[in-house]
């Protein structure tokens, strides 16, 4: 079974999302599930497009696309590795150790039971950037909503936090209304779009 938590520095987008498709090959659709797909977008070295979503009753991530996502995830393969397996896996391992850290399939599989949401995301449209700043390096991560052409490029909206100040936030030691308001995440471009989805994923 594949180990998460020390995936190779180099391995490739699709090497990584069949080890994903491995383990949530026997997660089996909640009741009334969104029969759509979630697109993940890797661009550089070895990517492509990967959809997500149910397939006769089970969960599976395959290249491929979709019509119509309501959600769709940019990224280089640069940036994905450094979440994955590289610097920024290698912070949290440092922070939490092993067991916290890497990707953890499991998780990403409640996402899709969560379906009552389904409609509201559909609510919302726009390019959402989540960038984690490493001293002079920048990994990021785009969510688009609506359906349209993601622009990664020149995103809606802007979230930027130190690698230090992300550590704090996801080992729950920074509150993340008091690191708003402290300037620790900043903002930039249309806070509409970042204050509904905030509101959306604690509601």
């Amino acid at each position: 079974m594949t180990d998460f938590a020390n995936l190779p520095a180099d391995i490739t987008p699709d090497a990584l999302f069949t080890a994903i498709g491995e383990v949530l090959a026997n997660e089996p659709a909640p009741a009334n599930a969104s029969p759509d797909k979630l697109l993940i977008h890797v661009s550089g070295e070895a990517g492509g497009t990967w959809a997500m979503g149910f397939d006769a009753g089970k969960l599976h991530i395959a290249q491929g696309t979709a019509a119509n996502p309501p959600l769709q995830v940019s990224i280089t393969t640069a940036d994905l590795r450094a979440f994955v397996a590289g610097s920024i896996r290698d912070a949290v391992k440092a922070k939490v150790g092993n067991k916290a850290a890497g990707i953890d399939p499991k998780q990403i599989s409640k996402l899709y039971k969560i379906t009552n949401k389904t409609e509201q995301v559909r609510a919302y449209s726009g390019d959402l950037a989540l960038v984690i700043e490493n001293g002079a390096d920048k990994h990021a991560i785009t969510l688009t909503f609506g359906g349209g052409a993601p622009k990664p490029a020149a995103p809606t909206t802007t979230i930027s936090i130190t690698l230090e100040d992300f550590l704090a936030l996801t080992g729950g030691e920074l509150n993340p209304q008091a690191a708003f308001f402290a300037g620790k995440i900043r903002l930039d471009g249309d806070m509409n779009l970042a204050m509904g989805l905030m509101a959306l994923a604690m509601g």
